[in-house]
């Protein structure tokens, strides 16, 4: 059975196409207009996998450009699913773990507790926060004229956080308790006259990353899984927002881990529900 899950984002959509066996093809098509998008990345990926369009069996639909959708595409059934789950599902996929917290780094950020077991599936929204990649991409418009997450990473890799942001040994001059020098105490709290503009990218993304990853600990810690801390979306495809959010996971005594290809965990998740409503029953419950 072949499963098409699509992540309906703002002008991308990751695709993927799934078989009870595994992800069988990814792929990403840029276009504002969600039909547009859809039906590409539909056609795309059964042109990658030289396959008929009537093997496959229905398109999973997440994501915040969704409800336009109607109800078939290119003869295809679309089944729409929670995004939540969606992220859920596809985190614990991706990490191959069976209770895990997923947290979905995109335009803002949400954290989802899932436990999965051959009976039950549950899956819960525990929070999360408005930072993410529109953070970056509004910050970044309105700070270093920057009109692409791209452009803003390339310029924050030139630049030193520790020069606009304040540390824990710029205020003591050494450790407290378990906060080393080097920790940030104040995000921009050391901004001088004559600040670069590659150290104010890179605090934006050391600002974003340690949101990210303390919001992610401290929800983690609350349903006792911050050993279990998966980060995906699409943020998570950029080494310095992974590293800035590992930092605060780690100094508290978490685990976190970004899976390959986290940018697809939704679309994954998606497909997965669908798959399971087809195969068990254990794919129409959840704890929502």
């Amino acid at each position: 059975m072949l499963i098409i899950g699509l992540d309906m984002g703002g002008t991308t959509t990751k695709a993927v196409l799934l078989s009870e066996s595994g992800i069988l093809e990814k792929t990403v098509v840029v276009a504002s207009d969600s039909l547009a998008a859809a039906a590409g990345a539909i056609g795309k990926l059964i042109s990658l996998q030289n396959i008929r369009i009537d093997r496959i069996e229905a398109v999973a639909v997440s994501g915040g450009k969704t409800r336009p959708l109607p109800n078939e595409i290119l003869g295809l059934p679309v089944r729409e699913v929670d995004e939540i789950e969606a992220v859920g599902r596809g985190g614990a996929y991706l990490a191959g773990l069976k209770e895990c917290v997923a947290v979905s780094a995109g335009t803002g950020t949400a954290v989802v507790e899932v436990r999965l077991s051959n009976s039950e599936c549950r899956i819960r929204h525990l929070g999360g926060t408005g930072v993410g990649a529109g953070t970056l991409m509004g910050l970044g418009r309105l700070l270093l004229r920057r009109t692409s997450i791209n452009s803003l990473m390339e310029l924050a890799e030139k630049g030193d956080p520790r020069n606009v942001d304040l540390t824990v040994g710029d205020i003591v001059g050494g450790p407290v308790g378990r906060l080393e020098p080097d920790v940030t105490a104040s995000n921009f709290g050391k901004v001088g006259d004559d600040v670069k503009s590659e150290d104010i990218a890179a605090g934006l993304v050391n600002m974003v990353g340690q949101v990210i990853g303390t919001v992610a600990y401290f929800a983690s810690k609350s349903v006792k899984l911050e050993d279990r801390i998966v980060l995906v979306g699409g943020l998570m495809t950029h080494d310095l927002v992974v590293k800035a959010a590992i930092r605060p996971i780690s100094l508290f005594g978490g685990k976190a881990i970004v899976p390959r290809d986290p940018q697809f965990a939704t679309a994954i998740g998606a497909s997965l529900k669908i798959l399971a409503s087809y195969t068990s029953p254990i794919g129409e419950k959840n704890g929502n």
